[in-house]
Formats: structure tokens, sequence, C-alpha cells
């Protein structure tokens, strides 16, 4: 990684919930990022906002978008994945409530970041549980 070689720090960003995309896509693109030297992520949730091809890809073909529970899920099973040197820039986005068609819950950042924080707590979850060097740790 050249940028790296000139001191840049590497942050990816990484859309969740693409048309067709599944959990194990999700998590493979994660356990891939967490063997890079790569020294930020962000994650986002795939927001479909007007005038765009997705939007008109949406209308014609119409696909689910995440639920706020789906997302919350996916989101915590990422963190699982994901390696605790890699920093988290983000963990949702907001599209502009005037071009948002779907998920709208996604408007309420604060409730949905305070949701995923919730339920990592209930499920005494976190940020690289699920990588097998750092289990029983």
């Amino acid at each position: 990684m050249h940028l790296r070689a000139i001191q840049i720090p590497i942050i990816v960003h990484v859309i969740l919930g693409l048309p067709k995309e599944t959990l194990d896509d999700m998590l493979q693109t994660i356990d891939y990022l967490s063997n890079l030297n790569i020294q930020g992520i962000k994650l986002q949730l795939l927001h479909i906002l007007k005038n765009t091809d997705l939007a008109n890809y949406y209308k014609e073909n119409f696909f689910s978008v995440f639920t706020l529970e789906e997302y919350i899920d996916v989101v915590i099973s990422c963190l699982e994945h994901l390696s605790p040197e890699i920093v988290i820039h983000r963990l949702t986005g907001d599209g502009s409530k005037d071009l948002l068609i779907a998920p709208t819950w996604s408007l309420q950042k604060r409730h949905v970041l305070n949701r995923l924080h919730q339920e990592m707590k209930v499920r005494k979850t976190y940020q690289g549980r699920m990588i097998p060097c750092l289990q029983n740790h």
C-alpha cells in the first residue's frame, strides 16, 4: 500500500445492503478488510435517493431495504468480525430528508446509534469478538 509508505491513513467506505447482497457477502468483505493494512472504516447503510439510477432501479425492480432491526443485526455482525485495530469512523449515515426514498427510519441517526449501542450491551458483544485469535480475551 503506497499510501501507508508515506504515512497516509487509509479509511475504507463500505455500503451495507446493496441489492442481492447477503450477510455472508458483507461478512466476507469485513473479514477481507480486517486483514488489510487499513486504519479506519465507515459503515454506511444503503440509501435510495430521488433522481438517481438506484431510485429508478428500485422502482422497476423493487428490492427490500433493511429495517432498523435488520441493520442493527448486520452492523453488530460486521463489528464482531472487524479487527479492533481498525478505527470506526461511521456506523450509519443520513440521507437528505428531501431526497431520501428509503429507508426513512435512517433519518433518526441518534436513535439508530442509541439502539445499536444498547443492543451491543444486551448481547455483551464487542468489535473483533468473532476473530478466532481474539476469542477468550
